[in-house]
Formats: C-alpha cells, sequence, structure tokens
C-alpha cells in the first residue's frame, strides 16, 4: 500500500510536470521518466528491489519542483505607439515600459527574446492592423513569440482633436469621438483575431492608458478625465475575449504632473514607466480568478470566467459566483454602469423611496435612470430579481440595439405588448431566444449565468460590427 501510494503521488507530480513545461524534447523526458518510475515499481511489487533502494533511486530520478528557470523562455514582442516604444517627456526615445518589463524578466533568467522593433510613435489602432495584415516580419515575430503586449488606442482620439492655445483646452466633437472609439473597439478586435490566428497559444496583453493632459484648463480636465476613462473601458471591453486588460490609470490618479513634467509633451519619465511597468507585471503574474462553484464544462462557463476577467463580474468572499442564483435589479444597474462608456458626473437624484444616495448601487441606478435605460417611478425595487422582459429592455437601451420590422410570436405577448420591441430587438440580433414552449417568459427571474451570457453576446456582436 506504502508503495502505491508513493506511485501515484510522484506519477501525480510527473503529469503536471509535463503539463507546465513546454512540449518538445523537455516533455519525451518526463515521458521516458514516468517509464522508468513504472518500471522501478513493478520490480519492486515482485520483490526485485528493496522499498528503500527504490526509494533511493527515485530521489535522484526527481527534479526539484518547476521554477521560472524550468518554464519556457519568454519571448516578447511589443507592439503599438511611443508609449510602447518608450518615447521621453523630451521627445526621444529610451526605456519605456515594455523595456522595464523586459528587463525584469531578464533578471529571472527567463527572457529568451525581446523586440519593440515595430512599437511606432504616432501609432493608432488602424496601424497595427495594418502592419500585422501586410508586414511579413511582423507576422512571423507574432509567430515566434508567446508573449505579446499592445498599447494602442490613444493615437486615436487625438488625431481628431484640436487644441486651442489661448483658452488652453482640447477641442472634441462629441459625435466624432463616439464613431472613432466603435471604430477602435472594432480594430482590436481585428487584431487580436490576427493575432490568434498567427499565433494561438501567445499571452496578449492590453495597456490601458493614464491621464495625458494634466496642464490643461482645470474647468475642462473633469471631461477629459471621463473621456480617458472612457477610452480606458471601450479598450477593456473590446478586447476581454482575446487578451488580457491592465489598468494603469489609478496608478497615476487624476493628477498626472509629477510623472508627466514636460507641460508640452503627454509622455511619461522613467517614474511613470516604471508605474506602468510595474502593473503590466503584476497583471502577467495575477492568477485569474475561478469561481468555487462554476463546474468545469458548465454552459455558462466561457462567458462567466471572461466577466470575472475583465471584471465586470466579481466573486464573493467564499469565491462563489452563483450561476443559478436570481440576478437582481440593483447588481444589472451595478455592471451595466461599469459596461458601458457613459460620463461619470453627478447625476439627479432620480427620487426612488428605495434608493437612497447611501445605497451601494445608488450611482449606477442614477446614471442609468438619466440615461433611460431604467424608467422613472415609486420604487426601483433594487433587491428584485430581474426578470427576462426587464432584461431585454435595459439591454436594449443600454446598447441602443435595433430590431427589424417582423413580429416576434410567442404566445405571452402581443403586438401591442409595451415589451414586444425590445423583444424584437433581442431575438432579432439572437441575443435571447424564447422556450421550446413557444413562450417568451417574460416574467421569469433571470439567473447570472443567463444575464452573463446575454451580455456577453451583445459585446461581441458590437465588437464585430
Amino acid at each position: 500500500m506504502i508503495i502505491l501510494k508513493i506511485y501515484k503521488i510522484i506519477n501525480l507530480q510527473l503529469v503536471d510536470l509535463c503539463i507546465k513545461l513546454s512540449p518538445g524534447s523537455t516533455y519525451d523526458f518526463f515521458r521516458q521518466m514516468k517509464r522508468r518510475v513504472s518500471k522501478l515499481i513493478n520490480n519492486c511489487k515482485k520483490g526485485t528491489w528493496s522499498l528503500v533502494f527504490m526509494f533511493a533511486l527515485l530521489l535522484g530520478l526527481i527534479p526539484p519542483s518547476a521554477s521560472a528557470n524550468d518554464l519556457e523562455p519568454v519571448r516578447y514582442l511589443a507592439l503599438g505607439d511611443s508609449l510602447s516604444a518608450g518615447m521621453t517627456p523630451e521627445a526621444g526615445i529610451s526605456s519605456g515600459y515594455a523595456d522595464l518589463t523586459a528587463e525584469y524578466l531578464k533578471g529571472k533568467n527567463s527572457l529568451a527574446a525581446y523586440s519593440k522593433e515595430f512599437a511606432i510613435p504616432g501609432y493608432t489602432t488602424q496601424n497595427v492592423l495594418a502592419d500585422l495584415t501586410v508586414k511579413s516580419e511582423l507576422r512571423e515575430a507574432v509567430r515566434q513569440a508567446n508573449l505579446i503586449t499592445i498599447s494602442a488606442g490613444a493615437n486615436d482620439l487625438l488625431k481628431i482633436a484640436k487644441t486651442d492655445p489661448e483658452k488652453n483646452i482640447l477641442i472634441l466633437d462629441p459625435a466624432t469621438v463616439k464613431s472613432t472609439l466603435g471604430t477602435l473597439a472594432k480594430n482590436y478586435t481585428m487584431i487580436l483575431q490576427t493575432i490568434k490566428e498567427l499565433n494561438p497559444n501567445a499571452s496578449v496583453y492590453v495597456m490601458g492608458y493614464y491621464f495625458p493632459f494634466p496642464y490643461l484648463s482645470d474647468e475642462q480636465k473633469p471631461q477629459l478625465i471621463e473621456l480617458t476613462k472612457t477610452l480606458n473601458q471601450t479598450i477593456q471591453l473590446a478586447t476581454a475575449q482575446g487578451a488580457t486588460f491592465v489598468p494603469v490609470y489609478d496608478k497615476f490618479g487624476d493628477d498626472t504632473k509629477k510623472y508627466l513634467p514636460n507641460p508640452e509633451n503627454i509622455h511619461p519619465n522613467q517614474e511613470g514607466y516604471q508605474l506602468m511597468s510595474d502593473a503590466l507585471i503584476a497583471t502577467m503574474t495575477k492568477a485569474k480568478p475561478t469561481a468555487n462553484d462554476l463546474p468545469k464544462g458548465h454552459w455558462a462557463e466561457k462567458e462567466l470566467n471572461m466577466l470575472l476577467a475583465s471584471k465586470i463580474l466579481h466573486l464573493d468572499k467564499k469565491g462563489n459566483i452563483y450561476p443559478e442564483q436570481a440576478i437582481t435589479r440593483a447588481e444589472v444597474a451595478g455592471i451595466l454602469y461599469n459596461s458601458i462608456p457613459m460620463t461619470k458626473s453627478i447625476p439627479a437624484n432620480p427620487g426612488y423611496k428605495d434608493v437612497p444616495e447611501t445605497h451601494p448601487a445608488y450611482m449606477a441606478i442614477a446614471k442609468l435612470t438619466e440615461a433611460g435605460v431604467f424608467t422613472k417611478s415609486e420604487y426601483f425595487n433594487p433587491n428584485a430579481p430581474l426578470t427576462r422582459i426587464q432584461m431585454a429592455k435595459v439591454i436594449t437601451t443600454a446598447f441602443q440595439l435595433k430590431g427589424d420590422s417582423s413580429f416576434p410570436s410567442y404566445k405571452d405577448i402581443t403586438a401591442t405588448y409595451w415589451g414586444t420591441p425590445y423583444i424584437n430587438a433581442m431575438t432579432s440580433n439572437k441575443i435571447m431566444v424564447g422556450y421550446k414552449n413557444g413562450r417568451f417568459g417574460v416574467n421569469d427571474s433571470t439567473n447570472r449565468a443567463q444575464f452573463a451570457v446575454v451580455l456577453a453576446r451583445v459585446q461581441a456582436m458590437l465588437a464585430n460590427q
């Protein structure tokens, strides 16, 4: 029995090592070693060798537990704009966040190769996408890399902005900003699709942005701060299914003068680049959250994990996500508030008797009511489950979905029913469907897994439009 237990332990250790280590000769070595262990066990069972002698042989066969040096060496490729290139406040090129991250990996003896050759100051998401499409040397570099970082998006907005030196403000047309952010999201989707086609095993990290305008007019700063946060939010949502977003805004804060010493230049000093590198390293080394109560193979496993990774959903203190539990109206308000680009200005109190200003979801509920996502009434019922018709209404309104002219033929709705246009928008876009019994289930509660799937479908649809 002791021998069999030892065998099982060693067997599991070898399997674990084979999984962690890269394919090829290393993996073949451990497979051969596993066969040798099996032979030792059989000989011991037959009485050929003593347990002590066999154990001594095993100690010589088993290596130390896998360290960073045992894992596949990192081949790091940095893509994107001037931040990836390492532009300084004096408009020179030096060590940026990518260089500092490469130095960190080198210090850990885990860096095999590093290149920022394709990081070009002034690049937009369209430039990155174009290079990935036509530059054969870049496509080969992507195939060879196992770590890719991208910093792109800020220049998309800067190219449509104008400065007014006299007023010390930035002039931006809201309609142009909206369309630019939409194009940015589409570009990122195609960037990540291209990278996945070239190298499906590469780990991709997309950098967020800090506030780059600390020296502009104080009166305009609140709007520019909101714009920067909206840019980050757009990038995070657009890349949620193909990359890991690296937040840097909070590390810099709203007042970034300490890290941007040149009033005429939006690039950070070494201290600022170090903050970006620290954020990247922390994100790379942080384990992705996994729910204890989400079984492998759950029908909504992919969507729930995606929303967990993008921090749209969160685990409770027990590490649970409760996929089958009804989701409340307040929870939905909080999720939508953090999922759609919108200003963070203080809204008017919507006047719900059951949602005081001290309520945890007050800001989200007030802002979404102001935007027309929720309808004003005497009570909001924050703890009530969100029904399926309510989900159709808030998702359609929040993401401005359009239906077709067809009438969704469900037994529990009519053409004059107030929710029919919302059901039409959801079903015609294949976001929601009815039941096999011919009903839509307008008053049925929505559970957390169902809401996650609907939200993920909407995000994927918008990203691909």
